[in-house]
């Protein structure tokens, strides 16, 4: 029988990609083809050709009973040891700060890798000092404090219970804290399931921040504050700076550096050459900060990467707002440094200050709008220029004095007289509640909700400058104990600086306006009780002075020569700084006084003036003539020749000398006009019924002229 020969052919084996075809092997070794063919027929022959590998098929064995419950207790053991071991480690680590330790090696690496030896150095350091100050608030936190606490105490328990009952016990007790560590350890046991991933990110942020601050061609990398510091000669050529930490970008995009300076250098001297450094670094004065470090030679330094207050101002919050509070103060605006600016309105009085058309009334209308859209604030307004500026807020107002005329300025005396009587009321009303209920003698939100005639009021003064400029040309009247116009301001000024020093604790706030608020024309004494004062440009240091305090020029805070319309300087208690206010238009605030009004139609807060209530004491004739004795002090009867300077002052424009076509010298004509004027205007508005004449009440010379009781009567005011 003869065999047949296998002819050779070519054989395409499908292998799974990647997997090599070990036929093209064995033809280059020689390998007969018709071996090659029956190889690959047997199972081990197609295991070893896809896999290189023979697989061997793996019989289970079922383990015993006895050995699962064994093997599952020690399973069980071990991962209860895992999770013991993992729970201390992750304790540790927090509290020690471990993630920083991670980032320190992490530098170190790169540091041995060919790294910049320099950045990665000021890395490290940077690093090890937010790791101590880490450590220091996580010792002191209350979790951690508790946790000690309980391990404390769980230790003594188990120890008690072991020596007052048996230690068999203890192993019940001990089932809770097996439990947490058995727990632990299945955590952790799948935590090793997963890949581990190096948080390289801080590090590399880090690097690219010291990077382009620490190069040259980076104008405000330490080689430049170092070149720029010998230019101005704060150091000496062969000196240098020690950097600490790293450039850090704040939430704004500004740069804060950090940085020591050579010894017997100190910060103030840097401070006091803060215009020639910023110079130096070829930047405005306005985006640099100079701040004195942790000890006297170490410098924080903030740069503004972009001209502070280049774009527009933001529209205030408040022309979206349905309604604010007062106790939440007022959103004012922006710092340079781009932080938001809220002011104190309760517990501060502000003077708003500075030339025409630079954004005063602009800026004032924030505080107003805050008290505006808070229908439980009483608003009341003084509004001396007698322009558009407030009209709107009248339709809120519980009082509106508008214009600087007498009977305006009489009016707002008289208001004066009547806040300082509020605010005695409102004291006396909180030191008869308990002491729990008035917390250091002040109007607290829940005395405002509890008593609607403790809500808190604004007064609301603009061009406080035309009262007391009114004031000042009056004449005395020592027959009428009327004392002169300089004696009248002084005791304005005086009852406004009482209402300002004390009524900011019962809830009474005060906001003024003035152009140029000299010692004539706004006295020191008034300005000096209010702690908040805002100022648009000044033409000097001087005029700015006058508004945000003497002495604030020197402390580097001066609207002199701002020339901006919406930029001003902020003078509070705790300091000072340029500032843009947020913009609310006109046509937006109008909309905000629409507003307030609803709210207070709502809340049935709205009274006096807005509400329609008619002033007391009649108009015209009486009303001149009322005012008249109530200057006097309301005697029984006034002579025509003594009325005739009272009306004068009431109402300039009809009883002046001028006005009734006589001089002012000629006594006996200035008398007989005005008795003529009175016969013919009581005439004209008294009802017939009513009216009344001079009357001679001695024939002997004593005197002709009005009787008050006559007046009281014609007015329909019932006698007291």
């Amino acid at each position: 029988m003869s065999h047949a020969t296998v002819p050779p052919a070519e054989t395409t084996t499908h292998l799974p990609p990647g997997v090599a075809d070990l036929t093209k092997r064995l033809r280059e070794r020689g390998i007969e083809p018709a071996a090659q063919v029956t190889v690959q027929a047997t199972e081990r022959g197609v295991a070893d050709l896809s896999t290189g590998t023979v697989r061997q098929p793996v019989v289970e064995q079922v383990p015993s009973r006895g050995a699962a419950l064994v093997g599952g207790a020690a399973r069980a053991a071990a991962t209860t040891w895992i999770g013991a071991a993992s729970l201390a480690r992750r304790v540790w680590d927090y509290e020690q700060g471990g993630e920083f330790a991670r980032a320190i090696r992490q530098a170190r690496d790169l540091e041995r890798a060919g790294g910049d030896v320099a950045e990665l150095e000021a890395l490290v350091v940077q690093l090890r000092a937010e790791r101590r100050a880490v450590q220091h608030a996580r010792h002191r936190e209350p979790a951690t404090i508790l946790g000690a606490a309980t391990a404390t105490g769980y230790a003594g328990a188990l120890v008690g219970i072991a020596s007052a009952w048996s230690l068999a016990l203890v192993v019940p007790a001990l089932l809770p804290l097996w439990l947490l560590m058995y727990v632990a350890g299945r955590r952790e046991l799948a935590d090793r399931q997963r890949p581990i991933v190096i948080p390289g990110q801080v590090v590399e942020q880090a690097q690219a921040v010291v990077a382009e601050a620490g190069s040259e061609e980076h104008p405000f990398g330490y080689e430049r504050i170092t070149a720029a510091l010998r230019d101005i000669k704060v150091i000496s050529k062969d000196q240098t700076i020690r950097p600490i930490g790293l450039p850090m970008p704040d939430e704004h995009g500004n740069l804060w550096l950090e940085f020591e300076l050579p010894a017997g250098v100190i910060a103030e001297t840097l401070r006091n050459k803060a215009q020639l450094f910023a110079g130096a670094l070829g930047l405005p004065l306005n985006r640099l900060d100079i701040m004195v470090g942790s000890a006297e030679g170490e410098v924080r330094l903030w740069i503004a990467m972009e001209v502070p207050f280049s774009g527009p101002a933001a529209v205030s919050m408040l022309v979206s707002a349905a309604r604010w509070s007062v106790w939440d103060g007022v959103p004012f605006g922006v710092t340079r440094k781009r932080e938001r600016k809220t002011l104190d309105l309760l517990w501060s009085s502000m003077l708003f200050g500075g030339a025409q058309g630079f954004g005063k009334t602009t800026a004032m209308r924030l505080a107003a709008a805050s008290a505006v859209l808070d229908p439980y604030c009483r608003l009341l307004l003084a509004d001396f220029k007698g322009g558009a500026d407030w009209e709107e807020l009248e339709q809120i107002a519980h009082t509106a004095i508008i214009g600087a005329d007498e009977r305006s300025v009489d009016a707002f005396v008289r208001l004066v007289d009547e806040l300082i009587d509020e605010m005695d009321r409102r004291f006396a009303r909180i030191r008869s509640l308990p002491k729990h209920k008035r917390p250091d003698m002040r109007l607290t939100p829940e005395m405002a909700r509890e008593d609607e005639d403790m809500m808190p009021m604004l007064l609301l003064i603009d061009e406080i400058q035309e009262v007391f400029g009114a004031l000042l040309p009056r004449p005395a009247d020592k027959e009428f104990d009327i004392p002169s116009g300089k004696r009248q301001v002084e005791l304005l000024v005086e009852k406004l600086a009482r209402l300002i020093r004390r009524g900011r604790a019962c809830g009474l706030i005060v906001i003024a306006s003035g152009q140029r608020p000299d010692a004539e024309s706004v006295p020191t004494a008034f300005r000096d009780v209010i702690l908040t004062r805002y100022s648009v440009h000044t033409v000097d240091d001087t005029s700015s002075d006058m508004i945000l305090g003497d002495g604030a020029a020197k402390r580097g805070v001066s609207a002199a020569k701002l020339g901006r319309i919406g930029i001003g300087a902020l003078m509070e208690p705790t300091g000072g700084e340029i500032v843009q206010p947020d913009l609310i238009t006109p046509q937006q605030f109008e909309e905000i006084c629409n507003r307030g009004r609803r709210l207070r139609e709502e809340a049935e807060t709205l009274t006096g003036h807005a509400a329609g209530w008619e002033p007391e004491g009649p108009e015209g004739v009486l009303g001149e003539l009322l005012d008249a004795f109530d200057a006097a002090g309301n005697p029984d009867r006034i002579t025509t020749a003594d009325l005739a300077p009272l009306l004068a002052r009431i109402a300039p424009d009809v009883w002046q000398p001028q006005a009734l076509g006589v001089r002012a010298d000629d006594h006996e004509a200035v008398t007989k006009a005005v008795g003529e004027l009175l016969a013919k205007r009581i005439t004209e508005e008294v009802p017939e019924a009513r009216r009344f004449k001079a009357t001679r009440w001695s024939k002997d010379g004593g005197g002709r002229g009005f009787l008050l009781a006559d007046i009281h009567s014609a007015a329909g005011i019932a006698p007291e």
